[in-house]
């Protein structure tokens, strides 16, 4: 149908058919595109099939990490990330770190009353690590604390990756 064939006949659609209108033919195209992408991925639609391929996180590449600036936790598991040289690695995610750090005692979690929101704090324990805000102002004026990681912060997290993501408690508290 995609070259103006009639799908039964296979003989060339007449100039007014209906299978001959450049919509039809354009949603032809459409959907044999979308079948080869089906039968690429082996059955499996859309961007699920990418991240059920994605390999476990390749913990041995911390042993390349180097400290370049204080950063955010966000920021910290995007160099972490690179570190794999993989982009068919299963990324971390910071939910894992500070959840981590949460049942660790390095960070806590208050909910304001007014508007039910959750604010991470740093406790004294993750302040001695390294850990402290940074005052920011959003795009819409509103201020807000970051949570920075300084180099011994940044080291702790990394050298403690693997245990965050398998939920064991760190070597050293």
């Amino acid at each position: 149908m995609t070259e103006g064939h009639n799908p039964v006949t296979n003989q060339r659609v007449q100039e007014e058919d209906v299978l001959n209108n450049p919509n039809v033919i354009r949603c032809m195209y459409f959907i044999r595109d979308v079948l080869l992408q089906v039968k690429e991925n082996k059955g499996i639609i859309g961007g699920r099939a990418a991240s059920a391929k994605k390999e476990p996180f390749p913990f041995e590449v911390l042993e390349k990490f180097q400290y370049e600036k204080d950063k955010s936790i966000s920021h910290l598991l995007k160099q972490v990330s690179g570190l794999a040289e993989n982009e068919n690695v299963k990324t971390i995610g910071y939910k894992v770190v500070t959840d981590y750090l949460k049942a660790t005692g390095y960070l806590s979690e208050e909910v304001n009353p007014e508007n039910n929101h959750k604010k991470t704090l740093i406790t004294e324990k993750g302040m001695q690590m390294g850990l402290y805000p940074e005052y920011r102002i959003s795009a819409y004026g509103e201020a807000y604390d970051v949570i920075m990681y300084n180099q011994a912060a940044q080291e702790f997290v990394v050298k403690n990756l693997e245990r965050m993501v398998n939920g064991e408690m760190p070597a050293e508290q």
